[in-house]
């Protein structure tokens, strides 16, 4: 039987969401030692942080190794997998007392989200793939969410109410070339039961192939960004530069799924993919653009020092300088946030938080090695850090720690850095060093 839900009842939390009996699939391991877990270098002895843990997703666990054996042959590495699942993920969980327990789960994750109140964890599924709720202790797969429709793929980004009753998530049409009409791409918000995952119902975007989403407003509206691209008909893939139709970012009424606000970009190479918001008119957003071997070389004709190929890009195309925008809502246009010489550092922006202890806007760049940290009312560069320079480099993930002093940011592929909020001081002490092997977010609870 399929009840129609309110979504203003959904969103207070006045409807009683039944489970369907969620079950526990999984085992994860203590890496290093089946006697408790494992330990990184340089453990905290900071009495606030010592029950936080970050939450990574590693892209390639075929990488990792553990007791002498990959991670995805290790049986109790591997307990949550199937035969029949194409998807993997090394999911780790660093505590901040340096303790490590991380398992391989059925899932191509792009981000991880913890419910506020810690009870339940969600893997957000990234093409082609499901969605994974977990047990933020134990790592362990407490179910499996497939897309919101057959064919359709995740949007890799999810956003919990602060109840932790309900979970939204960003879901994507088929990859297609472009058809008839730009609204037959649009994507989709599914609402779903956390730890059942069941889908309570969805809405539309209102933008094409959704990913990063942001609730705001006490959870009154939901804030959208939208990449915009669609596939080449001839090749049945993305080019470089991309196919960018509608970059957009879209405001949603939760309650009611109207769309209330809506901003296009009119690039026509440029995706919009991730983003964060002090409130509905106050929105910040990362551009990312792709191009080819030339382009890449153009822009680093003036680097006389031998470096490496960017790590984080895919081998047919490279990241190229894309301004982060801010938005200040209905009838104001997009604008560029820092000067010019920021701005030809701003490749594959990729975290962004909004700080609001501090007013600040803090945003990792991965391809430069740089974070940024932006005033969000006059769009000024208050500072700008070269992680590189301290041994975090390709810095991805960005988080904020649960004690409100301090915030992570963590390397593609290893080390987990802390910085002082408001001051943006490097806290050595604090600082971990696990191998993540690829990965773009992570969160802290």
């Amino acid at each position: 039987m399929t009840t129609k839900l309110n979504r203003r009842s959904l969103l207070t939390g006045s409807v009683a969401l039944a489970a369907s009996g969620a079950s526990v699939s999984s085992a994860a391991v203590q890496s290093g030692s089946s006697a408790g877990p494992a330990h990184c270098p340089g453990a905290t002895n900071s009495k606030e942080l010592k029950a936080t843990a970050v939450f990574v997703p590693g892209y390639f666990p075929s990488s990792a190794y553990v007791a002498g054996h990959k991670t995805v042959d290790h049986p109790e590495m591997t307990t949550a997998m199937k035969a029949s699942d194409k998807n993997r993920c090394l999911l780790s969980r660093i505590g901040m007392d340096g303790s490590v327990r991380q398992a391989v789960l059925p899932v191509a994750a792009h981000d991880v989200e913890i419910a506020p109140d810690g009870s339940i964890g969600l893997l957000c599924g990234f093409v082609r793939s499901s969605h994974i709720a977990f047990d933020p202790e134990t790592l362990e797969v407490v179910e499996r969410g497939r897309s919101v429709k057959k064919g359709w793929n995740g949007g890799g980004h999810a956003a919990f109410f602060a109840d932790s009753k309900t979970v939204l998530i960003s879901e994507r049409a088929p990859r297609q070339s472009l058809r008839y009409n730009v609204q037959s791409h649009y994507g989709r918000v599914s609402i779903r039961e956390p730890k059942s995952m069941k889908i309570l119902e969805s809405y539309s975007t209102h933008g094409i192939d959704p990913h990063d989403i942001r609730l705001v407003d006490d959870d009154r509206y939901l804030i959208i960004a939208n990449y915009g691209s669609v596939i080449d008909k001839a090749t049945g893939g993305f080019t470089a530069p991309r196919r960018v139709i509608e970059a957009s970012i879209t405001v949603i009424e939760t309650a009611s799924g109207k769309l209330v606000d809506k901003q296009v970009t009119n690039s026509k190479d440029t995706e919009l993919r991730h983003l964060a918001a002090a409130r509905r008119d106050a929105v910040f957003a990362i551009q990312a653009r792709q191009g080819d071997s030339k382009a890449d070389a153009r822009q680093n004709a003036d680097r006389e020092v031998a470096y490496e190929a960017d790590i984080t890009a895919s081998k047919d195309a490279a990241y190229l300088s894309a301004a982060t925008l801010t938005w200040s809502g209905s009838h104001q246009s997009l604008r560029p946030m820092g000067d010019e010489q920021a701005g030809a550092l701003m490749r594959h922006g990729l975290s962004i938080h909004y700080d609001g202890l501090h007013d600040q806007v803090i945003a990792s760049y991965p391809s430069t090695h740089r974070v940024m940290v932006f005033d969000p009312v006059s769009n000024e560069l208050l500072e700008i850090i070269d992680t590189s320079t301290m041994g975090l480099r390709y810095p991805c993930g960005v988080t904020f720690l649960p004690d409100g002093k301090h915030y992570a940011v963590t390397g593609y592929w290893e080390n987990l850095f802390v910085f002082e909020r408001g001051t943006h001081r490097l806290v050595r002490d604090l600082c971990l060093y696990p191998l993540f092997f690829g990965h773009s977010h992570i969160t802290a609870a």
